[in-house]
């Protein structure tokens, strides 16, 4: 098995690609080598939509409003979250064919993570060495290894 030399982990607005350093005596060390975000994954959609007065909400009874206010409303949330994860695969493929790595790791929460992997090109997908599906983006560098077993002491 190659072992991971590159980790990248990402959720719905953000990405860190992580170098893997092997140290003799304290095992593997990350070192950020690239972040990114993407603004348009941050906020709700009822604060980018602009025609309140066009809306037509749905509710199950006479009460509060629940989800989204129609059917075009729901097709413009699944088109934002299909560009994301597109837009998240692409600056991967960047990543991993710029790093000159052959294995990677790659973390991201259940809901995205089969998305985004899906949206790889086949050279860049099949150099993954192992998948994590946990939102891992805010845990430190220090402890981020604990996560992937491929990291860990043996």
């Amino acid at each position: 098995m190659i072992p991971a030399s590159l980790v990248i982990v990402a959720d719905r607005g953000s990405l860190k690609a992580y170098q893997v350093n092997e140290t003799p005596t304290r095992g593997p060390s990350l070192k950020l080598v690239q972040a990114f975000d993407i603004t348009d994954a941050h906020g709700k959609l009822i604060d980018k939509v602009t025609d309140l007065a066009g809306r037509f909400p749905v509710t199950e009874s006479a009460g509060a409003h629940r989800g989204a206010a129609s059917i075009a409303e729901s097709k413009l949330e699944t088109e934002t979250d299909r560009r994301i994860n597109k837009e998240l695969a692409d600056q991967i493929s960047k990543i991993v064919n710029g790093s000159g790595k052959e294995g990677w790791a790659f973390a991201a929460a259940a809901k995205i993570h089969s998305a985004i992997v899906d949206l790889l090109p086949d050279r860049v997908r099949n150099r993954i060495v192992e998948h994590v599906k946990s939102d891992l983006v805010k845990v430190e560098p220090a402890k981020l290894p604990t996560h992937f077993r491929s990291l860990r002491p043996i």
